[in-house]
């Protein structure tokens, strides 16, 4: 039984969080608290023995019960210190309520007085509403000045007033400094998570991107490279043709493959807040180098059927609707999806018939 207590100690001290990393500093006030009770609190009895008849007899015994109270008291003043931050205002409740109902023998003890002052700055420190704080503390402070008056000569309660006032003004400035850090490690730790999400959605966007450009293109030029080993001899020409579609299908996809490196990069090399140079003075357009190539879009879709249509896929276009200007992001997606498609159909339905329908 006493292992299973020692060992139910041992853990609540080494447990993590508020309550476990007071456990030491409230059994550190119990014991202190209790060595002033017993090797300092207690009154020595010096009556001298009594005499009747030349015979001594033994004063009555001493009434311990103010005595015991307090060491009750006392305990439970110091042993509440363990719940001081997660319960800091019926932990105060509970000292202020002990002080009040100790008898005069408990106004000598360190140990309490220290506890009560512990109990005042946890519940500036540790309670957000401060019209909840400010109550309780005015409710102790009165409560105290009546039971701790002090001097006839000076202001009743002085003292006390003095050390609510000093714990509460520095339990509140302390709180308040933890409360905003708090806040703004908080607010940090979101715009880190923010940024890890907008960077993982800007790779997925890059990674399609580069499906769709080199899929597209090098499917084109492995069909046209195909066809021209087939009719290389027979028809010199026709492989030659091939092999120049085969040439602009390669120049062009360098040419996006180039565009996007350019986006990713420009971010690092034009000046901008933040980043080394964007107090100095704006270059001009050639010091920043060749403007960027626009994305494709849907006026680029007939160029993009007349390189479908070298490779051998017979494909057609329809249109309904008044073509009008769309968002850039609107036409790059539907580009990108007719490209994806025509991909799909040279892959997998050489030589069959294509219809592409714009429909506005």
């Amino acid at each position: 039984m006493p292992a299973q207590v020692s060992a139910r100690l041992r853990a609540f001290l080494r447990r993590p969080g508020p309550r476990g990393g007071d456990g030491p500093l409230a059994l550190a006030m119990t014991v202190f608290g209790v060595y002033m009770f017993v090797n300092v609190m207690q009154p020595k009895d010096e009556r001298a023995p009594l005499f009747v008849d030349n015979v001594p007899v033994p004063p009555p015994p001493v009434d311990t019960g103010p005595q015991l109270l307090t060491g009750v008291l006392l305990i439970l003043t110091t042993a509440a210190i363990a719940w001081r931050r997660t319960h800091p205002v019926p932990v105060f409740a509970v000292q202020v309520c002990a002080t009040l109902l100790a008898p005069d023998e408990y106004d000598s003890n360190v140990a309490g007085v220290m506890a009560v002052a512990i109990g005042a700055y946890s519940v500036a420190a540790h309670v957000r509403r401060l019209p909840v704080a400010a109550g309780v503390f005015v409710a102790a402070t009165l409560a105290l000045a009546v039971r701790f008056p002090g001097d006839e000569d000076g202001p009743p309660g002085l003292i006390v007033l003095a050390v609510m006032a000093t714990m509460g003004i520095t339990g509140r400035t302390i709180g308040t400094w933890r409360w905003r850090a708090g806040a703004f490690h908080g607010r940090a730790l979101r715009a880190e998570r923010e940024r890890e999400v907008a960077v993982a959605r800007e790779r997925a966007r890059i990674a399609r991107e580069l499906h769709d450009v080199v899929s597209h293109n090098v499917s084109v030029m492995v069909i046209q490279t195909g066809a021209a080993r087939m009719v290389l001899r027979a028809d010199p020409d026709s492989a030659t043709e091939a092999l120049r579609a085969v040439e602009a299908s390669g120049r062009e996809t360098m040419a996006e493959l180039r565009h996007m490196l350019d986006v990713l990069t420009a971010q690092e090399t034009r000046p901008g807040p933040g980043r080394p140079g964007a107090d100095g003075p704006v270059p001009d357009g050639d010091a920043l180098g060749p403007p960027l190539a626009p994305q494709p879009d849907l006026a680029r879709l007939p160029v993009l059927l007349d390189r479908v249509r070298n490779a051998g896929l017979d494909v057609r276009l329809h249109t309904s609707g008044d073509a009008r200007p769309l968002p850039p992001s609107i036409e790059l997606t539907a580009y990108r999806v007719v490209q994806e498609a025509l991909t799909n159909a040279l892959k997998y339905a050489p030589g069959a018939q294509t219809e592409v329908t714009l429909t506005y």
